[in-house]
C-alpha cells in the first residue's frame, strides 16, 4: 500500500515550532481524526499516547512515526506534520523530530495489523533520503509537502 492511498492533503500541516512532544501528538491526533468517522481527537490522542508510553516512536534522522490502532476503523489512515524547527521526541538519536507521520489502523484482524507494520516500514523507506526530508521541511506550504511526499512515494517500489 502506498502512503498516497492513506494520506490526504487536508491531513498535512506545517508549523514553525512546537515546544513539547505532547503538542506534536495533539496536532497529529487532530489531523488523523479528520480521517475517522467519529472525528474524536481525544480518542486518537489517547491511542497515540498509550503507544508512545511503551517506547518513543522517534526513529531518528528527524523523523517520528506515532501510531496505533482504533477499534472502529476499517482502513489505515495517515497524517503528516512538519515542524520546521523540530520538536523534542525522545528519538533514538536524541535529535528533534521535524517530520512527524501519524498512522492509525483498524484494531481487528491479523491482516490489518500486518498492513499497519508494512505502512510503518514504507514511511521509513520513503523518508530514507536526506534530500527529501530537507525539501519537506523547507516546503512553503502543506500542499507542497503533500505533493513532495506523494511524488517520492510513487518512486519507491
Amino acid at each position: 500500500m502506498r502512503l498516497s492511498e492513506i494520506l490526504a492533503e487536508d491531513r498535512v500541516e506545517v508549523v514553525r515550532s512546537l515546544e513539547r512532544k505532547a503538542d506534536a501528538i495533539e496536532r497529529i491526533a487532530s489531523l488523523l481524526s479528520l480521517g475517522t468517522a467519529t472525528k474524536d481527537v481525544a480518542v486518537v490522542r489517547t491511542v497515540l499516547e498509550e503507544r508512545e508510553g511503551l517506547q518513543s516512536t522517534g526513529i531518528g534522522d528527524g523523523i517520528a512515526i506515532p501510531h496505533g490502532f482504533l477499534g472502529d476503523l476499517d482502513r489505515q489512515i495517515a497524517a503528516l506534520l512538519v515542524v520546521r524547527e523540530g520538536v523534542p521526541f525522545d528519538a533514538i538519536d536524541a535529535r528533534p523530530a521535524r517530520i512527524v507521520v501519524g498512522v492509525i489502523g483498524p484494531k481487528k484482524g491479523m491482516h490489518a495489523q500486518v498492513e499497519h507494520l508494512r505502512i510503518l516500514a514504507r514511511v521509513s523507506r520513503v523518508l530514507r533520503e536526506p534530500s527529501l526530508r530537507e525539501k519537506l521541511v523547507v516546503a512553503p506550504a502543506a500542499r507542497d509537502v503533500y505533493e513532495l511526499l506523494r511524488e517520492a512515494d510513487a518512486k519507491v517500489p
